[in-house]
């Protein structure tokens, strides 16, 4: 990759070259090291000693890119912009002048200029043929700007080529670092504009609205034990849960229905206390605990409970499941449900039914086909079964959600049934297929019939396991996931970057990368 971007020339990380190429004495350079801290530093008394400096040295380029950064740096733009026209001027061939200049241009939003400076392929060789070595801060420089310049014209493709150099060359340097967050801002912003898109085009199903209830009064359970699950959040011990796991199984798996049935029957008394005295995993986990007790036990004949529960509303597990909808919930409802997949297909037909809730099953189902290979033709047939139903349902008929049919085709995809091509295909006739989430038809085509068990076989653990993995991997539980500032580079040749206001994404908005998740379930972190 890195060689046809650099086809044609030398890259030397070799500290003398710049002094060489710009007639650097080893006495300058200690001069040129304090007043490059000068302008780093941005103070307003610095300016005079640099012109100070200038006026000595009239022909060090390096000095007047210095007093430009400092008017940067002091919030000055005008200043520094005049500065880096006068070392144009003066030093025509000078790259970092032509970089700076590049950025006035981006910050004006002057796009067709930078590609008059700097070439629009952003060729480095092209631009200077005369020369066939270029020090490693030229190339990074040059290519940060390149990635500027193609994020902004919407060529994403290019960019990641350049981004990719980038991390080749230098993976901790700044400049390598803002190449990624002007890409990162670039994919949200495509995937924002695609989304939009879509949203107007995608069937929507109307979810069931959440009942008031009146009931503020706990249950009564036959095991008190489990009264403990409304005041442990997911850092709970072990020794409880075994506990609990070592009640009478029946009575048990009873006790642990109530909960869930609970949930809902105070669901107006939870939400109150949640809006009054903000949500609390303590008092709210509860749902998750029973669901995680329930699938230990493979409690079989609670499916239909826990089809209840995923009957509710967004309101419901807004308060009570959060990213644990989209996250674990399949596995305790695979480890009760993986037998029944015929109940499973009546759930998948319900109207107003919370995407998310429905998306579940067919993620179940992939899962059958990578633990249970045998049963490969029964979860085919089961596909095609809900695919049908899809494809004979109308929009008035309120099941028909093209996102929980993104999720489908990408769960038939991974399982690896290509046999189920010609279905697909009428689903995206049909135009009630979220794009966003799984391709277009070309691209699924291309996906049709590949099986990679390994990687999209999801892991199914303990119960044991499954807290301690939460707990210690997820980022709302690990302090130790802390994001430590790293000592990236100095480099001898500072360019201010003019910053780009972006609209901010609310964490529980769509993720505007069309993943079909909550923005802080996806893209957020990365």
């Amino acid at each position: 990759m890195s060689n046809k971007i650099t086809k044609g020339f030398k890259i030397t990380n070799d500290p003398n070259f710049l002094d060489n190429q710009n007639g650097i004495t080893p006495e300058l350079s200690k001069l040129l090291e304090r007043y490059y801290q000068m302008a780093i530093d941005g103070k307003k008394s610095s300016i005079p000693k640099i012109l100070s400096a200038i006026e000595k040295y009239p022909d060090n380029v390096q000095l007047k890119n210095y007093l430009s950064v400092l008017y940067s740096a002091l919030g000055n733009m005008q200043k520094s912009y005049e500065t880096n026209r006068w070392i144009i001027a003066g030093h025509p061939d000078y790259l970092f002048g032509k970089i700076n200049l590049a950025h006035e241009f981006y910050f004006k939003q002057e796009y067709n200029k930078m590609a008059e400076i700097l070439g629009e392929t952003f060729d480095l060789q092209a631009l200077y043929p005369h020369r066939d070595t270029f020090h490693i801060n030229e190339v990074v420089s040059f290519q940060k700007c390149a990635v500027m310049y193609f994020t902004a014209i919407g060529k994403i493709e290019d960019a990641e080529i350049r981004h990719e150099l980038l991390h080749e060359l230098a993976p901790d340097s700044m400049d390598t670092e803002i190449a990624f967050r002007q890409l990162t801002l670039a994919r949200l912003k495509v995937g924002m504009e695609k989304l939009q898109k879509e949203n107007k085009e995608r069937v929507k199903v109307g979810v069931n609205k959440q009942a008031k209830t009146s009931k503020h009064i706990p249950p009564a359970f036959t095991h008190p034990e489990l009264e403990i699950l409304y005041q442990k959040g997911l850092y709970i011990d072990q020794a409880l849960v075994n506990k609990i796991l070592a009640l009478p199984r029946k009575t048990l798996i009873k006790d642990l229905e109530t909960v869930l049935n609970d949930s809902i029957e105070r669901f107006s008394y939870f939400s109150d206390k949640f809006e009054n005295e903000g949500w609390s995993e303590e008092t709210t986990n509860f749902v998750i605990h029973a669901f995680f007790l329930l699938g230990e036990l493979k409690a079989e004949g609670s499916i239909d409970c826990a089809f209840k529960v995923l009957s509710q509303s967004d309101e419901y597990f807004d308060v009570y499941l959060g990213d644990f909808l989209t996250s674990v919930l399949w596995e305790p409802v695979y480890k009760i449900a993986h037998n029944q997949l015929d109940k499973c297909m009546e759930f998948m037909q319900l109207p107003g039914i919370h995407t998310y809730s429905k998306t579940i099953f067919p993620d179940i189902a992939e899962q059958v086909v990578h633990y249970q290979p045998q049963r490969r033709e029964e979860i085919t047939e089961w596909y095609r079964q809900v695919i049908n139903f899809y494809l004979s349902s109308k929009p008035e008929d309120n099941v028909i959600d093209s996102d929980v049919i993104g999720f489908l085709i990408c769960n038939v995809l991974d399982a690896g049934i290509g046999e189920l091509s010609s279905e697909i295909e009428q689903l995206y006739k049909k135009k009630i297929v979220s794009t966003g989430i799984c391709g277009t038809h070309d691209d699924v085509k291309k996906d049709f019939g590949k099986y990679d068990k390994d990687y999209h076989q999801k892991e199914i653990i303990p119960l044991s396991e499954r807290y301690k993995d939460i707990t210690e991997t997820w980022t709302a539980y690990n302090d130790k996931n802390e994001v430590k500032p790293r000592a990236f580079d100095n480099y001898p040749e500072p360019q201010a970057l003019p910053l780009r206001t972006e609209p901010k994404i609310g964490r529980n908005a769509p993720c505007p990368c069309g993943s079909g998740k909550k923005y802080k379930m996806c893209c957020l972190n990365k």
